[in-house]
């Protein structure tokens, strides 16, 4: 049986709740005549227990309020492919379903148009742009900033995942900060590339292509579970219907065919990493 975004949402949720409740699985599950087999399916993802399952440990839990509706509500879609993330209220919640996503990928794609891909970002681009932007709070900005930093972790877990950056040159050449920081950054990310699990691919300045409307990630699992994430302003957008990660698929062949091959990626990133170091396209 096939997980959904949501039915993962729903299982991560309960796990937290039931930790901070100081009970065991077999505990929990002792408590609504469940097993610790089903219930650490539950927690997975796996779609395993009804509602009236989730209603009772909820209640177990001491989960009251907008939480316990937005989990009830969970548990009545989890079959549900494709979410419309729109009803999270902060920074944090927002990025908790992609970050739970993100450490149990195997692989991620992930084109970028606008910044330098989150994953690689260096902490003084990262506060930069979120200066810059002008859309977020400034008393929110390093708390921001630490959670995005808290998500390069994936990249070295004791089995990393792989990452494919798809990168617009025109990432490179947009000053965020200062020369400074860009010269940094375009370092981090040659420096990255010598890692075995990291390729990073730039798309040179030449024409139209598959990825002018915009970024997105595909995270992928051995398993061979997929999901394209989008976002924007207010929401997120998970797409898991085949059809739909076939099309962003199609889009990927299409950028690394157009990309310049890695050797000559990094080539092209330390190059323009020495103009903004001397202040040739500042």
């Amino acid at each position: 049986m096939n997980v959904t975004v949501r039915a993962e949402e729903l299982g991560d949720d309960l796990r937290r709740l039931r930790e901070a409740a100081g009970l065991s699985l077999e505990r929990a599950g002792e408590l609504i005549d469940a097993s610790a087999t089903k219930m650490s399916r539950l927690e997975n993802g796996l779609r395993e227990g009804s509602t009236e399952d989730v209603a009772a440990l909820l209640a177990i839990y001491g989960c009251v309020g907008p939480l316990r509706t937005e989990l009830l509500k969970l548990a009545h879609e989890v079959d549900r492919r494709g979410w419309w993330q729109r009803t999270k209220p902060t920074f944090d919640e927002r990025v908790r379903t992609l970050l739970n996503l993100e450490r149990k990928a195997d692989l991620i794609v992930n084109y970028e148009c606008a910044n330098v891909p989150g994953l690689l970002q260096l902490p003084d681009y990262t506060r930069a742009l979120m200066i810059e932007c002008e859309m977020v709070p400034t008393d929110e900005v390093e708390q921001r900033m630490a959670t995005r930093m808290r998500s390069h972790s994936v990249l070295d877990q004791p089995k990393p995942l792989r990452l494919l950056a798809l990168i617009d040159e025109w990432v490179l050449r947009r000053l965020i900060g200062s020369s400074a920081i860009m010269a940094a950054q375009l370092d981090k990310l040659a420096e990255s590339a010598e890692r075995s699990n990291i390729n990073i691919r730039v798309i040179p300045n030449r024409g139209a292509h598959a990825g002018l409307n915009g970024a997105f990630w595909l995270l992928k699992r051995d398993s061979g579970h997929k999901v394209v994430y989008l976002e924007n302003l207010t929401s997120s957008l998970f797409l898991e219907e085949p059809d739909e990660i076939e099309t962003y698929e199609t889009a990927i062949r299409h950028l690394a065919r157009r990309a310049l091959p890695a050797e000559e990626s990094v080539r092209k990133i330390t190059e323009l990493a020495r103009r903004w170091e001397t202040g040739e396209l500042a």
